[in-house]
């Protein structure tokens, strides 16, 4: 690639605030003059005070309205040629299919970032092959004008019609990076305010990440177990997500003592520093789970599943433990074994530690994502 202006396309100011920023800074600091275009929230005036030129774009997350993507995919191509952008890079779904359909005879590159691929590749009733086959069409729609493709986890592929016709385009990047000094080890100061041991969870709350196993789970330890255990779970349900977890579901813990739900949090460095063990029990189809990233950096022994991405932040017993998904009894089990290993929680966290630095820093992968600009 020889030309330096790049827009980044996204679909979610606040996504793109906590997940992007430090890469646009990082391809700022290599020379390129970048752009970004994201539809109109309080994010945008956040973006812009870091330095970088930000173009609303009338997408939206949850916008079905064909209308209105095909407005965004003229708004983009407008936007790319008035400001002589050499490569649009996009993110998620949504944002890629409008990446390709607006560079459509043009000579820009065209990067597509696949961050997982999402709730109709983790069930397999009906409605959801259905949709399956619907997206992997569209996949293929995509990959045709695509120039690159970032897949976070070498088992997406697999899941690609033609596959073996874009293996050229399809590279894997391992996650999205991780602040390796905003996430480091620091325990001076615990923000949970107990002294029980605490296993955390962070993440989104849709059935696909296991919520409901993990509780099951939690609620049928020993009671000798449990009386100086508790579980945390921050995150919010995702009410656009037809898969999201109940408000009624959440508020029957609101005076569990094993068991809280914490709703969002902004300090979540403070609380993984707080913590003793990680656990996502996730069978979401994950590109690799940043929360899993984040965990690692601060040091944690770490409880995850055996499906894409995930398995990709554990080695089975060095630094944690890999279980089969969909199963509270393999959920249950991996705690009272973890429970049993508390001698060797510090190596296991030293191990985290390590493989953050080594495999999922930011510097790390975005000179990757770089690197693949260049070739």
């Amino acid at each position: 690639m020889t030309g330096k202006n790049i827009l980044l396309l996204a679909h979610d100011g606040e996504d793109f605030f906590k997940a992007r920023i430090s890469f646009a800074k990082y391809l700022r600091q290599q020379g390129y003059q970048v752009f970004v275009m994201l539809p109109q929230d309080k994010y945008t005036d956040l973006i812009n005070e870091h330095g970088f030129t930000v173009q609303n774009s009338s997408l939206e997350r949850d916008n079905t309205n064909p209308l209105n993507l095909v407005k965004t995919i003229f708004e983009v191509r407008e936007f790319a040629h008035q400001n002589k952008i050499d490569l649009v890079h996009s993110f998620k779904f949504v944002p890629n299919l409008i990446n390709s359909f607006s560079n459509i005879f043009t000579s820009r590159r065209v990067v597509l970032h696949i961050a997982g691929l999402g709730i109709a590749f983790a069930n397999t009733g009906l409605k959801y092959r259905f949709l399956k086959l619907v997206q992997q069409i569209l996949f293929l729609i995509q990959f045709l004008r695509a120039n690159l493709v970032i897949i976070q986890n070498p088992d997406d592929y697999d899941d690609f019609l033609f596959k073996r016709s874009f293996r050229n385009k399809i590279k894997v990047v391992k996650g999205s990076g991780v602040d390796i000094e905003k996430f480091a080890p620091d325990r001076t100061e615990n923000v949970i305010k107990s002294s029980k041991v605490t296993f955390l969870c962070t993440t989104r709350l849709i059935w696909e990440k296991g919520i409901a196993e993990m509780v099951e789970a939690f609620e049928s330890l020993p009671a000798n177990l449990k009386e100086n255990l508790q579980l945390l779970i921050i995150g919010e349900p995702d009410d656009k997500n037809p898969r999201t977890v109940t408000r009624d579901f959440i508020d029957k813990f609101q005076t569990n003592s094993l068991i809280r739900f914490l709703g969002r949090q902004n300090n979540i460095s403070q609380f993984l520093n707080a913590s003793d063990v990680f656990i996502l029990p996730s069978y979401y189809r994950e590109g690799i789970p940043r929360s899993i990233l984040e965990a690692l950096a601060c040091g944690l022994p770490v409880i995850t599943t055996n499906v894409p991405g995930c398995n990709l932040t554990v080695i089975q017993d060095k630094n944690g433990y890999i279980i089969k998904p969909r199963s509270a009894t393999e959920i249950k089990n991996a705690v009272i074994k973890m429970l049993s290993k508390q001698s060797e929680w510090k190596a296991m966290g030293e191990a985290s530690r390590q493989l953050a630095l080594e495999e999922f820093s930011e510097e790390t992968v975005y000179s990757q994502i770089v690197k693949l600009y260049r070739s």
